[in-house]
């Protein structure tokens, strides 16, 4: 998860510089990153389900219409390695259950006509997530993660815009589309630049979309075992009961009644112990 944190203030550092000089400019950066908030990822242990939640906003003061909204399955990364989901995954798992095409993916929205957000407005929305067993995975001290990535597509009409706007996440680019992206863009690459588009140090125009979406994740690692715990607080419980009673032991009259039990006790213990060294001589 501190790589998804990490990925993403590197994304929103990136887009900084830029200033937000039209309160309805569809691309600015402030309006992008409100497009979508995640409200809950789950953290599962193998063969668990869990469901991801998050908020569609429409941040802007026009209405966003034929909204086109899907979601995928993209990456599995570890301290160690990162391997793509994609045909080459040998496993089965991690699915999404509400998909009904790959398994990995899911169209949230088909951008028709009620695919329609008004001013302010927000939808919640939420899907399962499916692991196993046998698929990779953390381990009790090594952390892991399944990237997400979103691809976002809609019609923005402000009176004197009217276009068909596209936002994706980092995780649909290449490295080397995103390095080509990234790389010195020349004084002319600003955000009013329809042909050579640029929001801080990201060209957009390079990339072929209008803004730029966070990644998000979920985490699937074997749990921590809970009998450790519950040792410890045994073992704890018998420390404390046998202080008590050495305690008790060393103020005779205290509590006469635990006083006796505990000397009755101690001497069928030693009895218990010397039978078996006087049978052996």
């Amino acid at each position: 998860m501190r790589r998804v944190i990490a990925l993403s203030l590197a994304i929103v550092l990136a887009l900084l510089p830029v200033s937000r000089a039209q309160s309805d400019n569809p691309r600015d950066l402030r309006d992008v990153g409100s497009l979508i908030r995640i409200v809950s990822a789950p953290q599962l242990a193998p063969g668990e389900a869990g469901s991801f939640a998050f908020n569609l906003t429409n941040p802007y003061s026009f209405a966003m219409q034929n909204i086109s909204l899907n979601v995928s399955i993209y990456q599995y990364t570890t301290l160690e390695e990162t391997l793509p989901v994609d045909a080459s995954w040998r496993w089965s798992f991690p699915r999404i259950a509400e998909s009904t095409a790959n398994p990995r993916e899911l169209l949230i929205h088909p951008g028709g006509p009620l695919d329609r957000l008004g001013v302010a407005e927000h939808l919640p929305e939420q899907f399962t997530i499916l692991t196993s067993q046998d698929m990779p995975h953390g381990s009790i001290f090594a952390q892991s993660a399944y990237y997400l990535r979103f691809w976002l597509e809609f019609d923005f009409n402000n009176v004197t815009t009217n276009t068909r706007l596209t936002m994706a996440s980092r995780g649909y680019f290449s490295d080397a589309a995103w390095t080509n992206a990234t790389t010195y863009n020349g004084p002319g690459c600003t955000a009013f630049n329809a042909t050579n588009r640029c929001l801080g140090s990201v060209n957009l125009t390079r990339l072929g979309v209008d803004g730029i979406l966070p990644d998000s994740a979920f985490g699937v690692k074997e749990p921590i075992p809970v009998w450790p715990f519950y040792g410890l607080i045994a073992l704890t419980a018998f420390f404390l009961i046998l202080a008590f009673l050495f305690w008790v032991e060393e103020n005779p009259g205290q509590y006469p009644r635990i006083e006796r039990r505990w000397l009755m006790f101690k001497g069928r213990l030693r009895r218990l112990v010397r039978l078996p060294l006087r049978k052996r001589v």
